[in-house]
């Protein structure tokens, strides 16, 4: 808003009601000019026109009816307010001066309070609508602008189609590449402002699209995304468009009107067309994709924050489960951009070694004394509480530092097993556990090799724990690896047992020396009938194939006495002891005695 002070015109034939007025408005600040008739008022407004005129209805020559029809006839002055004054009461003197184009009407004498909230009221509507219209013209400036420089760069490429069409266009898919996407958001960005529209981003992701690629080749790929592109294109309406940003990400935009349909129902549409199958080379192959919305002007006012904000929404959708949609929120950013400080911290973690080894024992129920113990991965991140191993162990993997950090896990795990053999404590086995990307990506039987003999361990002293699902990845490098570690020496445990494949060929495939109970079963297994059977036939099933049983998350005595007597050989968990640091596990192990 502007510090000058509103000029108000002040019309009235009387010279003593022009003095008042005056004075009144000048003591508040304004401006003010005056004239004594409607001709010289005329006159006046089209030398000079104020912000605001006071004008009195009955003058002789032009009154000032007269005076505010010509004036509102004028576009030049039709935006400028009119308070019209009248000695008249009249609802018929009120009725005339509004249907000549007055904003308001006051009776005279005026009362000061009343005149002074009344202009200040009328200018500051007319400030507002001066702004409006500024900002209409600019938005129109630039509408042409961007229309201009199209038709000069249509104008510019000539005749040639194809130097066009390479410029602008994916030549796979023929759709509008990232530039001509761009373009054309920024275009419809001011297209909807300029005409009070709601507009709709929408990122289109494919699902398990680099499947496709491993699959049958880029080929394939290729001829899916065009598929794909067609079957979205045959969906719009003639104002929406679709461009594609990079690989097998789409997008949209979408001109809703109202009472047009909105981006949910588009994205319903579009699901639906995606429902038919894919044929790849004879084959029906189901395909689903992910989608992120975010709106105009809700979540953003610039086409690149506006794509940003849907390719937010479009990872959530990702992470929430196929064929799903996500609209954008504010929280979405918090969450990114905790994610992305968290990740952060865990990078300079894992440059530094930030991490500390934690050190559950096992207990062994023929004697209730430490038969050894499990490595628990834990990470103090600097500033804020400890971190779940749940929350930042799945995400080394994502950033593929999973292996780095457990290759540093078995050389610090062997490292601290050598200090208590050194130290008189005795040889303790220590089980760690390993992800399927050290085993796939990693080099795991070195790493373990080499630490073994840094640190001149028996390998038996070292046991690797996998999940059953980690099994199954890659299989034959993973039997391979196994079996190598066992002709080492190392031993071998099944974690979370029960939860993960139904088959259970792989206990006869792969060189297994224990299997350990899912926490899921022992926590009911006193309540459930359903757990305490299959607690009891995974006893029996290991036995049978000379394995030894570990139940975790042992937590009541009740659990205890169930797993005792149904002849578990080595239970851990609360009811026994918290994972504790190396230094506290050397006080307990310099105490021996028995935990039942």
């Amino acid at each position: 808003m502007s510090n000058i002070p509103a000029t108000l015109l002040i019309v009235d034939d009387d010279v003593q009601i022009r003095s008042l007025l005056d004075a009144l408005l000048q003591d508040q600040g304004y401006r003010t000019l005056t004239a004594s008739s409607g001709e010289q008022a005329l006159a006046t407004v089209a030398q000079q026109p104020p912000d605001l005129i006071l004008l009195d209805a009955t003058m002789p020559g032009i009154d000032g009816y007269q005076v505010a029809r010509r004036l509102k006839a004028n576009p030049s002055t039709a935006n400028i307010p009119i308070i019209m004054l009248s000695g008249q009461g009249e609802q018929s003197a009120r009725l005339l001066g509004l249907e000549a184009g007055a904003e308001d009407f006051l009776c005279k004498p005026v009362s000061s309070d009343e005149l002074w909230l009344r202009v200040r009221n009328l200018l500051r509507l007319k400030a507002f609508g001066d702004h409006r219209a500024v900002h209409t013209l600019m938005l129109e400036q630039q509408l042409e602008k961007r229309t201009s420089d199209l038709e000069r760069f249509r104008s510019a490429m000539g005749t040639d189609e194809r130097l066009l069409k390479m410029a602008n266009y994916d030549p796979l898919t023929g759709l509008p590449n990232r530039d001509l996407f761009y373009t054309t958001l920024q275009m419809g960005l001011t297209q909807a402002a300029l005409r009070g529209w709601q507009l709709a981003v929408v990122t289109i992701g494919l699902n398990d699209f680099k499947n496709i690629n491993l699959t049958w080749g880029h080929l394939m790929g290729d001829k899916v995304l065009a598929e794909f592109s067609q079957r979205l294109s045959n969906c719009l309406n003639v104002s929406d468009t679709l461009g594609r940003m990079d690989g097998d990400e789409l997008a949209l935009i979408l001109m809703i009107r109202k009472g047009q349909a909105g981006p949910r129902q588009m994205v319903d549409r579009i699901r639906e067309v995606l429902r038919d199958p894919f044929k790849l080379h004879g084959h029906d192959t189901p395909m689903t994709a992910s989608y992120g919305i975010a709106l105009y002007p809700d979540d953003g006012t610039e086409a690149h924050r506006l794509i940003k904000h849907a390719n937010t929404a479009m990872g959530l959708a990702k992470q929430a489960g196929k064929d799903t949609y996500r609209f954008y929120t504010a929280q979405m950013n918090v969450e990114v951009l905790a994610r992305q400080e968290l990740e952060t911290a865990l990078r300079e973690a894992v440059r530094k070694q930030a991490f500390e080894v934690y050190y559950q024992p096992k207990i062994g129920l023929a004697d209730g004394r430490i038969c050894g113990v499990e490595a628990l991965l834990r990470w103090h991140r600097p500033g804020h509480a400890t971190v779940s191993p749940a929350v930042f162990v799945p995400l080394l993997e994502t950033l593929g530092l999973i292996s780095r950090v457990g290759q540093w896990v078995i050389d610090r795990v062997c490292s601290q097993i050598a200090h208590w053999q050194n130290s008189g404590l005795g040889a303790l086995q220590v089980a760690v556990n390993v992800s399927a990307q050290q085993i796939c990506e990693g080099d795991l039987v070195n790493d373990i090799e080499r630490s073994l003999k840094a640190h001149q361990l028996e390998p038996h002293l070292l046991e690797v724990e996998l999940t059953e699902g980690s099994l199954m990845e890659n299989t034959p490098h993973t039997v391979a690896s196994l079996l190598t570690l066992r002709d080492i020496g190392v031993k071998i445990s099944i974690d979370d047992f029960g939860t993960g494949y139904s088959s259970l060929a792989y206990l006869s495939r792969f060189p297994i020396d224990k299997l350990k109970i899912d926490i899921a079963f022992i926590r009911e297994v006193t309540f459930s009938p359903q757990d305490a059977a299959i607690a009891r036939t995974i006893i029996e099933l290991a036995h049978s194939l000379n394995l030894q049983v570990i139940a975790e998350g042992v937590e009541t005595r009740e659990q205890l006495e169930f797993l005792t007597r149904n002849g578990c050989d080595q239970v851990q968990g609360y009811l026994f002891c918290r994972p504790l640091p190396a230094v506290e596990l050397e006080a307990l192990l310099r105490e021996p005695r028995s935990f039942i």
